[in-house]
């Protein structure tokens, strides 16, 4: 990857080896940033009302076929708006052990292998 992420962890912490601000890099810094936007609630930023993926709509919802293609849909769309580092190949909420985990599957340019992000939904 030319152009590496870096920045502040998320969530935020603090280094416990420098006892500064963590830090990460690379694909766990991708990663995390994934989770971050995911997370968010589409409205909830100030100054980016648009941004967002508003999985934690999910979380009090009965889970359908309906449910799941708007929320798809709503998750790619803003991977593709506010993540240009990867391609979003595949966005799957699955049940497993009585808990719905989100799962996407990217591709980074310059780097063939599909890599996977999940996120529980709890």
């Amino acid at each position: 990857m030319a152009d590496q992420p870096q920045g502040f962890a998320f969530p935020f912490a603090i280094d416990a080896r420098t006892g500064g601000i963590a830090r990460a890099e690379g694909a766990e810094k991708l990663r995390q940033n994934l989770k971050h936007l995911l997370l968010t609630s589409v409205g909830e930023r100030a100054m980016l009302r648009e941004y967002g993926g508003g999985v934690r709509a999910l979380y009090q919802e009965n889970i359908n076929d309906g449910l799941l293609a708007v929320a798809r849909h709503q998750i790619t769309r803003a991977l593709v708006r506010f993540e240009p580092r990867i391609l979003p190949q595949e966005v799957n909420v699955v049940p497993r052990e009585g808990q719905l985990f989100l799962v996407v599957r990217y591709i980074v340019p310059g780097n063939a292998a599909v890599q996977q992000t999940v996120i529980p939904l709890d």
